[in-house]
């Protein structure tokens, strides 16, 4: 292989990158439209809060019903994540928002070579990982919802990790 190839091989988009691009433009794209529209529409009134209770109270019953009262406190904690949510929904929608373009800034820089992107990237799956911790204490987060999102992450970050040798700037 010449030198002149080797450069070639360099510079050439891997078809990977491209297709984490797309895939994660689309799902920030969606999640970015919720929360925008979020932003912009009303406060959740009191029928949506006392629907999402019943709907609480529904997953609870199935619970008990199917031998599973063991795990009727994660019910208890999301319900709680869930109406302090409703609390701060602007605050909150907001802040997703800012994480959502971080990371939309970060896939658009590391599809143009630029290593900063991969940064952006990272504080993206962390903020909205961490995002339920800004208005609700450690006890009421499930646990599993933490392990769930840094999990999903951490896999994301690790399949744009493979394509940092391209990102060289």
């Amino acid at each position: 292989m010449t030198e002149l190839e080797s450069n070639q091989e360099t510079t050439k988009r891997p078809v990977f990158l491209l297709v984490l691009v797309i895939m994660s433009s689309i799902n920030i794209g969606i999640s970015t439209m919720g929360s925008l529209s979020a932003i912009l529409g009303a406060k959740p009134d009191a029928d949506m809060i006392k629907e999402a209770q019943l709907d609480f109270a529904k997953m609870r019953d199935q619970l008990e019903a199917a031998n599973g009262a063991d795990f009727i406190y994660i019910v208890d904690q999301m319900e709680t994540v869930t109406m302090n949510m409703f609390a701060h929904f602007h605050t909150y929608n907001s802040i997703q928002f800012i994480f959502l373009l971080l990371g939309l800034t970060g896939v658009i820089l590391m599809y143009q070579r630029k290593r900063l992107g991969f940064h952006f990237y990272i504080v993206y799956s962390l903020g909205l990982v961490l995002l339920p911790y800004f208005f609700n204490s450690m006890q009421q987060i499930p646990t599993i919802l933490t392990i769930v999102g840094v999990l999903y992450g951490a896999l994301w970050v690790f399949l744009y990790s493979r394509n940092l040798h391209w990102v060289n700037q």
